[in-house]
């Protein structure tokens, strides 16, 4: 297991330099820093922009925003997915509006949502809306996985139905949303910023990259880019840890 785990790292290893190496040949090649910059000037504008006052405020307040739309989302995934399990109207009910959610572009969702609602909002609801249809099929998916023999055994015992949800429903839910959860806060991650190009609050990363963008600086939005998937890259390697502190158990 172990060496399979070190092929693929070193596969993927390869892999990153040789698609640096592509780009900086047809940055090279093309010649023009505004349709594509080379790997240095890049390099280059990501140390500036490091040492920028707001660089900080920036990612906090993307990542705040990531947060928040992800807790609220989880959240009424939680009470919606587990009434669901008793009733069938709410999961009915929620049918269509989960398509609608899934179908309609992220870019006309934003439009909306930014006249519907001021530009501090705007990402939040971007961010609910996107994540929320994941994580309710993840709820309802894992409650449907549960042995529906221990749940009438549980009633027939009289365990009460805050017992069964805590005791049987809580656990499956736990490891099916773990196992998702970088996938979904990071599409979450991606429409906030996505809302925040739109939008322009104060602070946040979309808003700074709609500023290089009116101001054609490719260099600075490819060294942004660098950073959120950095930003990624860091929750992934947190899912991995939470994994292994929670699986522990197995091993």
């Amino acid at each position: 297991m172990k060496e399979f785990s070190w092929k693929n790292r070193s596969q993927v290893f390869i892999a990153t330099l040789l698609l640096i190496a592509i780009w900086e040949i047809a940055a090279i090649i093309i010649d023009n820093s505004i349709y594509l910059p080379t790997v240095e000037v890049v390099v280059k504008n990501l140390g500036q922009i490091i040492v920028q006052d707001d660089f900080f405020l920036n990612i906090y307040y993307s990542m705040y925003r990531t947060l928040v739309s992800f807790m609220i989302a989880l959240i009424l995934a939680l009470i919606a997915g587990i009434a669901s399990s008793f009733t069938m109207i709410i999961r009915n009910i929620l049918r269509p509006i989960n398509a609608l959610a899934t179908s309609i572009p992220t870019m006309i969702l934003v439009v909306l949502s930014l006249i519907w609602f001021d530009k501090n909002n705007a990402p939040y609801i971007v961010g609910v809306f996107i994540v929320f249809p994941l994580l309710f099929d993840a709820v309802t998916s894992s409650i449907d996985s549960v042995d529906k023999n221990l749940v009438e055994m549980a009633k027939v015992y009289k365990v009460s139905t805050i017992e069964i949800i805590r005791k049987i429903f809580f656990p499956a839910i736990k490891f099916q949303v773990l196992g998702m959860f970088i996938s979904s806060f990071s599409l979450a991650f991606k429409v906030v910023i996505a809302g925040e190009v739109f939008g322009q609050p104060k602070y946040g990363i979309g808003t700074v990259i709609q500023y290089e963008k009116m101001n054609f600086n490719t260099e600075a939005i490819f060294a942004w880019i660098v950073i959120i998937a950095l930003i990624s890259f860091f929750l992934g390697l947190l899912q991995n840890l939470g994994k292994k502190s929670m699986f522990r158990w197995m091993t």
